[in-house]
């Protein structure tokens, strides 16, 4: 026991400081597993109070704004005066005033001092090299470029590259008086970068707590949640600045500002005296929030904004948003886009609101530790593939109550380095000391024998040498009832002719694509009978037909999905491979070529499966096969592509495209082979204008589509000219 104890001391150490190290240099833990985790997690309710005002592109050209900022401080006036009326709490403005417009900001000012509760955005920009690179948000950047410092040595002089600063500019002074206050909102202006953390203070610039914080101490304010609170200026941010720099003099005691609510001042108390930075708690993909549009709130159209905390700047309702302003979260996708800074600002008070950030409860390598040591422990008690199951479902269960804690705890518990490094790392620990163990004991059972002086046989490991009469001859051939696969590589002749000059580049890409291609047949039982250049063909015999078919239709669709993984990844180059599917029956025997034999599948089987695949060419499709293989089986999509005579057949053949499993297969895809069977149903009545119209309508509403555009080709063609004696077949002269 004390051997095992220790053991598992010693693998949980060496893992949880690997991992740790990983973690710090790679940052997998945040990048991998905290965006995982809310991914998991879902869309959480935002709270009601928080409205964005969005900027958007249909309201900046219903206006003509357009680029300029400035042009928009008009209808911010009216914007002010409508949101009065309704009786908004707050109005934050995530934009820098920092350009004065004379035209429009003197009615913006007054509609500013009317409202009284207009909170706006100071510019933080940071400078590196002097004055070439500027960093900051919108105008902050892109209008107001000012050299940090005073060159000496004369105009071209170059500064050093280790010169580097931070500064705020305020709002104009018109606006920076008529406002309620105003602080900065800086985040980093990396595209690349993921928003996952934000300032909550910038300590960088004498600890001045950013506008989302102050938004929420007059939040609190306003609401007669705080006490006592009466700041030596007007504006909360400032005071807020006095607070914090007490908090190295412990005179901070947030208890006298809070009325009978301890909860809240330890929350004060965190906030003013704790990290300058918070982990934010994302409530979706962007838009998750509630989104107006400005044009609509000029317009009167939304009228349920009493009581609101609202968020004014820019964010694109309808369309992508562009890379200015617009930043990477652990939600960002193709199909949602980025997140725009003021849903940011608004996420950042919204957390404040509900005093739930993401936070960790424990330090990572304490977490880390406990865990390496309990799966190795697990590891060492069972060894082998039962310790490696039993570890497996440990982690699972770590996994969830992970996910849960997050859900209803907001509280981040690693879960990228137990499961991605920790788990195989310990396994692979634990077999290398039980191989040890074994080596040992081995070597001391030897230095036993040593001792003694005799000899000792060992009988032969091959049963062939013990009883040689008892082999028999392979039999010369075999009939038998299967489903075979041929597979073919479009293109392949340009692709060799590519690597005309050197024919050891295409040897390698070949040694690199064929495995790619053979796993899936072993994986689901088939054998591999045949390989010649850039052809393979694989059977599945003596099984059940239904698993010989299912077996053959999981391993296309496995290899179809192989082989696109390897051409986005290969090196070397592209290989696109097409599959055909046949059932029937073959014989299986030995070929004899003079100098040696070869043991092949042969009929009419094997080469309507090559057929078949042919056929992908002219209908546009990656797999196909005989309707019948198809027959019983569940949880696998396909359609129907019509009867046709392939090549070198004079009998029709009922083809069908196998697309994929059911749960993998979007919705969409079932609407359009729904669709498309009724074009081909009119297609072989000889309806050739109907049909057609059908094919065309699924051109417009999706995108290529193989077996339509074939179809809809032979639809005009047979409209101008119609085949005589017409049976709904179609017939391919070509391979």
């Amino acid at each position: 026991m004390k051997r095992i104890i220790s053991r598992a001391l010693l693998i949980a150490t060496l893992t949880s400081l690997f991992g740790t190290s990983l973690d710090y240099i790679t940052g997998l833990e945040t990048a991998f597993g905290l965006d995982t985790l809310f991914n998991l997690r879902g869309i959480r309710p935002p709270p009601k109070e928080i409205v964005i005002i969005a900027m958007d592109e249909v309201s900046q050209t219903r206006l003509g704004t357009w680029q300029d900022l400035t042009r928009w401080r008009g209808f911010h006036a009216k914007l002010l005066q409508v949101l009065k009326r309704q009786g908004a709490e707050l109005i934050v403005f995530d934009l820098q005033f920092i350009t004065n417009n004379p035209l429009h900001d003197p009615s913006f000012s007054q509609a500013m001092r009317d409202a009284g509760n207009v909170l706006v955005s100071e510019c933080v920009q940071k400078l590196l090299h002097g004055d070439e690179d500027f960093f900051g948000r919108e105008e902050c950047s892109e209008s107001y470029k000012e050299p940090a410092v005073k060159k000496l040595g004369g105009e071209n002089q170059q500064l050093a590259r280790q010169l580097s600063a931070s500064r705020k500019i305020p709002p104009t002074s018109l606006l920076a008086n008529a406002s309620l206050d105003f602080a900065p909102f800086y985040l980093a202006s990396d595209d690349t970068s993921t928003v996952r953390e934000v300032w909550t203070y910038y300590d960088a610039l004498a600890e001045i707590p950013s506008l989302p914080v102050i938004a929420w101490f007059h939040y609190l304010n306003r609401n007669g949640l705080l006490k006592n609170l009466e700041p030596n200026t007007s504006k909360i941010s400032k005071w807020l600045t006095e607070q914090r720099s007490q908090c190295s003099l412990e005179q901070v005691n947030p208890i006298q500002f809070v009325s009978d609510n301890p909860n809240l001042a330890r929350r004060i108390q965190q906030l003013i005296c704790g990290g300058d930075s918070r982990y934010l708690n994302f409530y979706g993909p962007p838009k998750t929030l509630r989104f107006e549009s400005y044009s609509d709130i000029l317009d009167g159209n939304i009228s349920d904004l009493k009581g609101k905390v609202v968020f004014v700047g820019k964010a694109n309702r309808k369309f992508s948003s562009s890379k200015i302003d617009y930043f990477q979260t652990p939600f960002a996708s193709s199909r949602y886009g980025k997140t725009a800074g003021v849903e940011i600002m608004a996420t950042v008070f919204a957390n404040l609101l509900e005093g739930r950030f993401i936070e960790s409860p424990f330090p990572p390598i304490f977490v880390l530790f406990i865990f390496g040591l309990t799966i190795s422990l697990l590891l060492t008690v069972r060894v082998g593939i039962l310790g490696l199951l039993i570890s497996i479902l440990t982690s699972v269960l770590f996994l969830s109550f992970a996910v849960w804690n997050f859900n209803t705890q907001s509280r981040w518990l690693p879960i990228a380095v137990p499961l991605l490094i920790q788990l195989p790392l310990s396994y692979l620990l634990s077999l290398w000391c039980s191989r040890r163990d074994l080596l040992k004991e081995r070597a001391r059972i030897l230095a036993f024998i040593s001792r003694f002086k005799k000899n000792v046989r060992f009988a032969s490991a091959s049963p062939g040498q013990w009883y040689p009469e008892n082999i028999e001859e392979l039999a010369s051939k075999r009939d038998v009832y299967g489903v075979c696969l041929a597979t073919d590589v479009e293109g392949y002749t340009t692709i060799a002719e590519r690597h005309k000059d050197n024919p050891q580049a295409l040897l390698n890409l070949l040694n690199a694509y064929y495995p790619v291609l053979g796993q899936p047949v072993s994986r689901h039982e088939g054998n591999i009978i045949d390989v010649t250049g850039d052809a393979m063909m694989a059977i599945w015999v003596d099984l059940s037909p239904s698993t010989q078919r299912r077996a053959a239709c999981l391993a296309a669709l496995e290899m179809k999905q192989a082989v696109q993984r390897f051409n986005q990844t290969s090196e070397l180059d592209s290989l696109p491979t097409r599959i055909g599917l046949c059932e029937g029956d073959m014989t299986l025997g030995e070929l004899n070529t003079g100098e040696g034999s070869h043991y092949r599948a042969i009929g009419n089987t094997v080469n309507t499966a090559s057929r078949i695949e042919g056929a992908n060419k002219h209908l546009g499709t990656k797999i196909l096969a005989t309707k019948d293989i198809l027959t019983g089986l569940k949880n696998i999509v396909y359609r129907p592509v019509g009867s046709i005579r392939v090549a070198g057949r004079e009998d029709p053949l009922s083809l069908v495209e196998l697309v994929g499993k059911e749960k993998d297969v979007d919705v969409s895809l079932l609407k359009l082979h729904q669709q498309f069977a009724e074009g081909l149903a009119l297609f072989q009545q000889g309806l050739w204008q109907d049909a057609a119209i059908v094919f065309k309508n699924i051109q417009k509403n999706y995108l290529y589509d193989g077996p339509t555009t074939f179809y809809l080709d032979k639809a005009l063609n047979f409209e101008k000219k119609p085949p005589l004696d017409w049976d709904g077949v179609l017939s391919l002269d070509e391979k």
